[in-house]
């Protein structure tokens, strides 16, 4: 069995404003010589958080069209998996060894992408062991295909998503797919993310930053379940929905559901003057459109994803976000809260808390008249905190403080050097890093100089891509 390396697949966005049409499925163009993969099975997210996690983003196609120059295909499916290789027309400029190959059209698609770099830690007086040296950001092997069972209206599908980044197969997503119309219904079926956070269905191929943020703690994450979805257009109206009931156990973490319980997600998308693709920069210097969300999920009983002391506990979170781009400028916003109920002793660990992340981003392509390399000047903004009523320092019981319970915020510029689209990049960040609380009055935590208890981070990732 012969794997081909695919590439990452952009499309030139459309040009003339869209037709007012009937509600339509999105469709996908007629491939050409080398088409490309699509984005997001959750691609392995770096967060630097332990509880991670990422999905199939969703957001769909407005139009046919696409740009030849940014290597983003407007036709992937929005909420499949997004670090599966995607459909659509390879960029033009995109290298041949590096362009994706499909095996009987769409019935198999293989692809990948690593993202080997270095990290440099500030050394601090509290926190003396950081480590500064090489990393790897994510390793990841992706694929998917499709199959039509009824002329070209009904067809199945499936995508899988593996990571290689700490030596062995961690699965990420494998599930199945039975879809009407190019996704205008689908209902996907086995280990997925949920559709709940703008942040976890970003693919984290097409990042800015060489980490997803850290507000997919709040995010639920994937799990096993299963996905009813639909997107499409109305005139130029773009409308996107999924639903989902999971284990709520965090997926292959644990193959069964034992507690009886489940995970109910949905979110809803709406693009009034059309559809903004999941990827995070605009390298299509495309016409002014914006995408706003919600999302909502429930959880009855809690797995161990932030904690054990949230095992059992039932948790409701809600959230909304926003994202933009207009000639090369991308922006976009999301905001998360949870309201977790009391777990066992209501005046210990078992008591009611809530919890809440911001994450905020921008992008801006430079203007420079040369084709290779291109520049984008990023900055990224980040306030987290995943207990309100703990702050890490002066809980009694602690021996050592619990840094994740502090409200911490971060700080983030960089740029990003685009060789060839999402296939080769180059990602550049300095993250500044405060502990809003624990320290003197429960203000900022410092250390006995007076200094911020965690160094600074320098970040320097590159990532090649065959999707």
């Amino acid at each position: 069995m012969n794997f081909v390396l695919l590439t990452f697949l952009f499309g030139p966005p459309a040009a003339d404003p869209i037709p007012p049409v009937e509600l339509e499925p999105v469709e996908a163009p007629a491939s050409v010589e080398a088409s490309a993969p699509a984005d997001d099975s959750d691609a392995a997210p770096v967060e630097a958080s332990s509880s991670g996690e990422s999905v199939a983003a969703p957001v769909a196609k407005v139009s046919e069209t696409r740009t030849e120059t940014s290597g983003e295909s407007e036709s992937d499916p929005r909420w499949a998996d997004l670090d599966a290789p995607s459909e659509g027309e390879q960029p033009a400029h995109t290298p041949k060894a590096m362009r994706g190959l499909r095996l009987g059209k769409d019935s198999l698609v293989l692809g990948g992408y690593i993202q080997p770099g270095f990290v440099y830690v500030v050394d601090t007086d509290f926190n003396q062991d950081d480590q500064d040296g090489f990393d790897f950001a994510n390793a990841r092997l992706t694929g998917r295909g499709r199959v039509p069972i009824y002329r070209d209206e009904l067809y199945l599908g499936f995508n899988f998503n593996f990571d290689v980044n700490r030596g062995n197969f961690g699965v990420r997503d494998v599930y199945g797919t039975l879809a009407w119309r190019k996704d205008l219904i689908a209902l996907d079926v086995g280990q997925l993310k949920t559709p709940f956070s703008l942040a976890l269905l970003q693919s984290e191929s097409k990042l800015q930053f060489a980490y997803s943020p850290g507000i997919r703690r709040i995010a639920f994450g994937r799990d096993q379940g299963i996905r009813l979805r639909s997107e499409g257009t109305v005139g130029r109206v773009y409308l996107a929905g999924a639903a989902m009931l999971a284990n709520g156990e965090g997926g292959f973490r644990q193959r069964r559901n034992l507690d009886g319980k489940f995970l109910y997600t949905a979110r809803f998308e709406i693009g009034p003057l059309g559809e903004v693709p999941l990827s995070e920069p605009d390298l299509d210097d495309s016409k002014f459109a914006f995408v706003i969300a919600a999302n909502v999920g429930h959880a009855p009983a809690l797995g161990k994803g932030l904690g054990i002391a949230d095992v059992g506990a039932k948790e409701t979170r809600v959230g909304g976000d926003i994202r933009m781009r207009f000639r090369g400028a991308s922006l976009r916003a999301e905001y998360l809260h949870g309201f977790r109920g009391e777990n066992g002793d209501p005046m210990g660990e078992g008591a009611a808390f809530q919890r809440y992340a911001v994450n905020a981003q921008a992008g801006y392509v430079l203007p420079i008249p040369i084709e290779i390399p291109r520049f984008e000047l990023v900055f990224r903004y980040q306030l987290l905190d995943v207990n309100t009523r703990l702050d890490g320092f002066t809980d009694p019981d602690l021996v050592d403080p619990v840094v994740d319970n502090a409200r911490t915020q971060l700080i983030e510029p960089g740029l990003v050097v685009y060789l060839a689209g999402h296939a080769a990049k180059l990602m550049v960040s300095y993250q500044l890093r405060d502990l809003l609380e624990g320290g003197p009055d429960g203000g900022r935590a410092l250390d006995n100089n007076g200094n911020p208890l965690i160094g600074d981070t320098v970040f320097a990732f590159f990532q090649f891509a065959w999707l």
